[in-house]
């Protein structure tokens, strides 16, 4: 069960130009595990239980890629 209820559950990406790499922070659990497996993680926010709730942390830039989205066939 997530901390965070589903409308406050988020992840967000903002790139420092001048430092070159992504700032993140996430309180949903999914990318809560991968950011702990892939980002240097540097602040985290556990429950009364010790479980972690959300993460804030860099991801260098070329772990972050934005492409052209696919074209569905509606």
């Amino acid at each position: 069960m997530s901390y965070y209820s589903k409308p406050e559950q988020e992840t967000l990406y903002l790139y420092d130009v001048a430092a070159g790499h992504w700032r993140v922070y996430s309180t949903y659990p999914p990318h809560i595990r991968q950011l702990i497996e892939r980002a240097a993680i540097h602040r985290t926010e556990v429950d009364d239980e010790g479980r972690i709730i959300a993460v804030e942390g860099i991801a260098d830039r070329n772990q972050v890629r934005l492409f052209k989205p696919l074209i569905s066939k509606e």
